[in-house]
This record gives C-alpha cells, structure tokens and sequence, in this order.
C-alpha cells in the first residue's frame, strides 16, 4: 500500500531455533555463551539409529537392536550481511572452519537447537556449510552439524516458562537534525522467551519522538524541535529490563 516502508533486514522463522558457542568437550557453554545463528527457515535433524540383527532367537524371526546413533542436523536459515555482535557471526564462523581444517584440526563447535519443547545440545563437527544465496541485507545459509563427541549430546526439556533476563540497543547514541529521523534495533535476551514485548518512551518528546515496528524503533525530531539530548528509554514488559539511546538533535 502506497505509504507503507518496505524493509528488507527482517529475519524470519522462530519455531525452531540454533545457537552456537566456541569451546571444548569438556565443558558446556554457559548461558551468555550461546549465541543465534541467524533464524531458521528450515531445520531437519536425523538420528541415524545404526541397527544389529540377529534370526537366532526363538522361532525364527529377526531381532533388530540398535548399536549406536550418528545425529545430523541440517539447517538452512537467514542472516544479515554484516553479523551483529549479540549473534554468533556467519562470517567469523565460516573463517574459523578454514582455519581449523588449514591447521589439520577438526572445526568443531557445541550446538544447542531448540525445537518445540526441547533442547538438542550436542559437541559437533561442521560436516556441510554454504551460501544459499541472497545479494541485499539479508542472506541465506547452510549449514549440517554432525556429532563429534557421543559423551556431549543430550535432549532436555525446556523450561514451560523462560523469562526475559535483558534488553540491549544498537546503537545507543544517534545524532539527527530537526526534521529528521533515525532508527536504532532493540535485542530482548534471550532470543526465545515467552514475552519479549516492550515499550518505548522519549525523555522530551517535543524533541524527539519514539515509535516501533517489530523490533526496530524509529526516532524523530520534529521540525523546529530545539538542539540537545532526548533519552529514548526502551523497558520489557517481562521483568522490566531498561536500556535508553541518547539522541542528540541539531538545528
């Protein structure tokens, strides 16, 4: 409809959910290790029951018992073009794959994917990644994670209720003439709790005015507004986190 922004620095697709960290075998990433790889579009995981049979039992029928699981799981999904700090970046990730295979080493990698009411959390190795494609803000990827260490994977229930335990801008501070406008993104931590609504308020708003769309907020300064600061204060509804982005207007 004529009037209407189009945006193409969306990601989409939350049911199901991938998130990375560095490390070794040994230990489990803590909770601000995790970080997203961007969303998934689609996600499959396999597995892999690598089965025995024996026709010796009673009766002549065949008894199958599975030996042992390969688990795999591929997933394409969306990222920005230049990866954002609070996410585990897509370009640093493909460089460390080079690196460690350049250095006869094995690219591996923990995973924790969310899918439903569960995490799949495993120690993996980096079997398949590629570009999907995509030339503007927002590219596919690919990418198949194999398990590496059979000792790490689990499946847990998560938690029925996952609160907000944060809330961070990007960028905090802005400059723009009356007139004029910015915009600045709003990250609610972490990336799957149950409410990541939240409000949005300016500090003197006939300065400066704050409204949002998704998770980007807009900043305004009226014409004629007076020079100097506006804080925009950004606050969660869940647990009432605030961050603020200052927003120093010129005349």
């Amino acid at each position: 409809m004529q009037g209407c922004p189009t945006s193409f620095d969306r990601l989409i697709g939350r049911a199901k959910t991938l998130e990375l960290a560095y490390g070794c075998p040994d230990t489990v990433p803590a909770e601000g290790e995790w970080k997203l790889l961007g969303l998934p579009t689609s996600a499959t995981w396999d597995l892999n029951p690598e089965t025995l049979t024996s026709d010796a039992d009673d009766g002549g029928f065949t008894a199958t018992m599975i030996a042992s699981l390969d688990p795999t799981y591929s997933i394409d999904g969306e990222v920005r073009t230049n990866d954002r700090s609070d996410e585990f970046g897509i370009q640093q990730f493909v460089k460390y794959v080079v690196d460690e295979v350049r250095a006869r080493r094995q690219p591996t990698v923990w995973m924790r994917f969310h899918w439903g009411d569960f995490y799949h959390i495993g120690y993996m190795v980096a079997s398949g990644l590629s570009d999907g494609g995509g030339v503007k803000e927002i590219v596919t990827y690919s990418a198949e994670l194999k398990l590496n260490d059979g000792n790490t994977f689990q499946i847990i229930e998560a938690d029925s209720d996952i609160p907000v335990t944060g809330v961070t801008l990007t960028p905090t501070t802005s400059s723009i003439a009356a007139g004029s406008s910015t915009a600045f993104a709003v990250t609610v931590a972490p990336v799957d709790a149950d409410n990541g609504q939240f409000t949005v308020s300016s500090s003197v708003p006939s300065r400066a005015t704050a409204a949002f769309a998704g998770n980007t907020v807009t900043v305004s300064a009226p014409s004629g507004a007076t020079a100097g600061t506006a804080l925009i204060t950004v606050r969660t509804v869940d647990g009432e986190f605030l961050a603020t982005h200052t927003v120093t207007v010129t005349v």
